[in-house]
């Protein structure tokens, strides 16, 4: 008999949009339970994916429930005790990011996954989106050539309305801004393409300094997180672009949604765009002088995949994820690995973010945040 993956959720939020929809894609697996401590929006989930258990506490679920795997997708500020107490439990967990409020906690939870018998990941998916997986395989290859610089321009529009309520995003003491929601994201990718990071220097913005009170109308609340941030980053040893530079700026208030990630090599400069499309443009034909009149001439790379990621790939598209962009889509390209992985009963995903990938990024965020109090750059 074919084993059968069990999973289970704690958080109600990204798990509904992206996280359930692309394990209910996975064959062999069944979606046991739900914890979520509002009951309308765990009723909610329960009655979208057929699930049959749910849970205001969290410890109940783990305490009543078989389960393979649990993905963890609250609040950064709850992750520690959570994350432990599925450990505790042997169970494999999928840690949503940002991974932990400080590197100090981040260590703790990374040694409980070293000493735990579960699988445990960080949940960096676009590692495993077709797009990034053949970027890395460009790069890698030699094909772009020296790798001179990496660029990024994300600009959402998701909290621009100045009436947005004030919520734990808003704190960065509970884990909120730009830099940890998007930045975590960057960085990894940064990593997992190019290699280690050595020095950061970042500056913080909030431009939206007030957010209305949803408990008490009429009053405001100071927010204490950055909704953007610009950050520079160089590339140490164990990279393949050794003194090379990254560039990141983000912001969350912008009046439309772009993202773009590009890296320029001199052969090739290559770019991800916001609908997960990989597109390139070869040094060699383009047009010289300092015209601004030509339109680059970018051709899309289409990604070689698999048979059986092919037979994922149809099933995203006549699926919800296809409309939620690269996170969502980049998300069930990982849980089709996860399955894989428990089913054989192995400990750990090559190109899988871990615990120890999660410490690195905890690392680099921490310099980048000490790089904006100090004003200098600072090293990792």
């Amino acid at each position: 008999m074919t084993k059968r993956i069990k999973t289970g959720f704690i958080g109600s939020g990204w798990a509904q949009v992206a996280q359930a929809p692309a394990f209910s894609l996975m064959d062999d697996v069944e979606l046991v339970a739900v914890a979520s401590p509002t009951e309308r929006r765990r009723q909610k989930f329960l009655d979208r994916f057929g699930i049959s258990k749910g849970y205001a506490d969290w410890r109940e679920m783990l305490d009543e429930c078989l389960l393979d795997l649990v993905c963890v997708t609250t609040p950064t500020f709850l992750h520690e005790p959570m994350v432990a107490g599925v450990l505790d439990k042997g169970i494999g967990v999928l840690c949503e990011k940002p991974f932990a409020l400080t590197v100090e906690e981040a260590e703790r939870m990374t040694e409980l996954a070293e000493k735990s018998p579960g699988l445990a990941l960080i949940d960096h998916q676009l590692r495993f989106h077709p797009s990034v997986r053949t970027m890395k395989q460009m790069i890698d290859s030699g094909e772009i050539g020296k790798l001179y610089e990496v660029r990024a321009v994300v600009n959402l529009a998701s909290r621009n309305r100045i009436d947005l309520p004030w919520s734990w995003w808003s704190d960065a003491s509970k884990g909120g801004g730009a830099l940890r929601a998007i930045g975590s994201h960057l960085i990894d990718l940064n990593r997992f393409l190019v290699g280690k990071i050595s020095e950061v220097c970042c500056n913080l913005s909030t431009s939206i300094p007030q957010r209305p009170d949803a408990s008490k109308p009429g009053n405001t609340l100071p927010v204490t997180s950055d909704d953007s941030f610009a950050m520079f980053m160089k590339f140490g040893p164990s990279s393949v672009a050794l003194g090379a530079s990254s560039l990141m700026h983000v912001s969350t208030v912008g009046s439309y949604t772009w993202f773009s990630l590009e890296v320029v090599g001199s052969l090739k400069t290559i770019r991800l765009d916001g609908a997960g499309r990989l597109w390139e443009i070869v040094n060699s034909e383009v047009k010289g002088g300092r015209s601004l009149i030509d339109a680059p001439r970018w051709k899309q790379v289409e990604p070689i995949l698999p048979w059986d990621e092919l037979v994922l790939q149809e099933k995203i598209k006549q699926s919800s994820l296809a409309v939620h962009g690269i996170f969502a889509v980049g998300f069930a390209f990982l849980a089709h690995r996860i399955v894989k992985a428990l089913k054989n009963g192995e400990r750990s995903i090559e190109d899988a973010a871990s615990f120890r990938d999660g410490l690195a990024i905890q690392k680099i965020m921490q310099a980048g945040m000490d790089s904006d109090r100090e004003k200098r750059w600072m090293k990792v």
